[in-house]
């Protein structure tokens, strides 16, 4: 196509699915970037829908779009280019659990910043995917994503084979971002292995006999295999959503390098990797342990009446990041109820 100056390829032409995707330099702002060209043909839907698509999501593990490229023929996305390696390359086989849960962090991260915007990807897959030079991973080819809600229903089959949901192989169905999860969950058993399963690669795929995220390379926790199994439920309803999957894998990541704060009457105390638990008490109203494994912060004891943002605490409940604990019934006047601040300074991800 006919490219303003700026632009200039550097580069061969790449498969892009639909597209032919070039390498381009930018001129005007020094940085390479990647023009992905689509006949004309394409505009009125797949080429429409991503651009929307990527024009809404701001996210780390999203490429950006920066640029329209139009002439008679064709159309020029001009967008982040990821200089590494997609999940499909075997020089991207996590090596341990730690380099294996990194990786499916960052693409859990990317896919619930897409849900946070209200849109379903729709062809989640490990070559939709890559890894840039700092570690970072990008996830991009939005030619089939969907806003989530009536409109997102199935006409035919659209996807890839081994990485899409069941309800995805009958038409007229409409279908949630829960066809994401069940992409990840997919992405994520082949990334572990570097190898398509027999269940996940037939169409419709089949349903699992049991876990196979209990026999990966290396050890994953329980938790974290339950829920990536969970990914690929048959019943879509099942399905965790992104955000937990984020969340549970999160807490592995950083695991013994939680902090809270807890303040009493103006007295703080700390719970961390050194100091796991703590126990407060007010005459003989109420009393109350929380305890840190290194995961999360819970209540191991309660006596009298304890109370998490004014809903009855229970032993066992896992506290939130921030919340008022109250110790006393609300039958009580003000000097007869004691308020117990729970702040959690999460650390940082770097990715």
């Amino acid at each position: 196509m006919n490219l303003p100056e700026r632009y200039a390829i550097d580069g061969n032409a790449m498969d892009g699915g639909m597209a032919t995707v070039f390498k381009c330099h930018d001129s005007i702002l020094e940085r390479p970037v990647a023009l992905k060209v689509m006949p004309r043909r394409f505009e009125t839907r797949r080429l429409k829908d991503e651009l929307e698509a990527l024009y809404t999501i701001r996210s780390k593990h999203v490429v950006q779009v920066f640029d329209i490229c139009l002439d008679s023929t064709s159309v020029g996305i001009v967008q982040e280019f990821v200089d590494g390696k997609d999940l499909f390359s075997s020089d991207l086989a996590p090596q341990s659990t730690n380099d294996f849960l990194f990786v499916l962090w960052q693409i859990a991260s990317g896919i619930a910043d897409i849900h946070g915007v209200g849109l379903i990807h729709r062809d989640i897959k490990p070559n939709n995917m890559k890894i840039d030079k700092e570690g970072i991973l990008k996830i991009f080819d939005f030619g089939l994503s969907r806003e989530d809600g009536p409109a997102a229903a199935t006409v035919g089959f659209v996807g890839t084979v081994g990485f899409s949901a069941p309800e995805q192989y009958v038409a007229g169905t409409q279908f949630t971002q829960a066809i994401d999860t069940f992409a990840f969950g997919a992405t994520a058993l082949f990334f572990s292995t570097q190898v398509h399963c027999a269940e996940l690669n037939t169409a419709p795929p089949s349903v699992f006999a049991r876990n196979p995220f209990l026999n990966l390379p290396f050890p994953i926790p329980k938790d974290v295999s339950d829920i990536l199994f969970a990914c690929v439920e048959h019943n879509p309803a099942e399905r965790p959503t992104m955000g937990d999957v984020c969340n549970t894998i999160e807490q592995h990541l950083l695991f013994n390098r939680h902090r809270a704060l807890v303040v009493l009457n103006g007295k703080p105390s700390y719970l961390d990797k050194d100091n796991t638990s703590v126990s407060l008490k007010f005459g003989t109203v109420a009393s109350v342990k929380i305890e840190y494994d290194g995961l999360i912060f819970k209540i191991t004891h309660a006596a009298g009446d304890v109370f998490v943002n004014n809903a009855t605490a229970s032993v066992g409940d896992v506290l939130p990041g921030a919340c008022v604990l109250t110790l006393g019934g609300p039958v009580r006047r003000a000097n007869q109820r004691a308020y117990v601040t729970f702040d959690l300074s999460n650390p940082e991800i770097i990715a």
